[in-house]
């Protein structure tokens, strides 16, 4: 007899990869609501039912369904990129990797900042300081104390395909990336 722990409530339907795809359909078309992400991909048409399947849908979930299951993903957010990215170019077809952009931002840390001649002494002079984070600069942010997200990406008309993805500390400058 195989033993499991039962939980209480409904089991979940959907696997948190198939919801992050959802949710990265949400990014490239910069819908801003679970439920348009719902009805978007809920709309008849060719594309839309390529996108889906593309995502792992045979049915749409609701809208409740994606506030439950964003909430509770826990996976490597590069590696589901990255596979995404993999899927839209080599075997859905639906973007062309032969234009590819290679960027970053910076992303401020949460809580209080740590000084950078507190950091070279190695004192934390107060709780809720990410000792993680980094300096780094922009010239449209300034001095940012936090970390970078780096991005490689290619587009098909109006839409922008994330490719691959990485998080560092904000004072690393340049990543290089090798897609296909």
């Amino acid at each position: 007899m195989a033993y499991y722990q039962r939980k209480r409530g409904r089991p979940y339907v959907y696997s948190p990869t198939v919801i992050l795809r959802c949710f990265i359909i949400r990014m490239w078309f910069r819908i801003d609501s679970n439920n348009g992400l719902h009805t978007f991909l809920d709309m008849d048409g060719h594309y839309t039912h390529k996108l889906a399947l593309a995502c792992g849908l045979i049915k749409i979930p609701s809208r409740h369904t994606f506030d439950r299951s964003l909430k509770t993903i826990s996976t490597d957010i590069k590696e589901i990129i990255s596979t995404m990215g993999y899927l839209f170019v080599a075997i859905e077809g639906l973007a062309d990797a032969s234009i590819i952009a290679i960027d970053s931002t910076l992303l401020k840390a949460k809580g209080p900042i740590w000084h950078k001649s507190s950091m070279k002494k190695g004192i934390v002079p107060r709780s809720g300081i990410d000792t993680g984070a980094r300096w780094g600069y922009s010239h449209t942010k300034g001095w940012t104390f936090g970390y970078k997200l780096h991005l490689t990406c290619t587009t098909t008309g109006k839409i922008v395909v994330p490719l691959t993805a990485d998080v560092t500390t904000a004072n690393i400058q340049i990543i290089k990336y090798v897609f296909l």
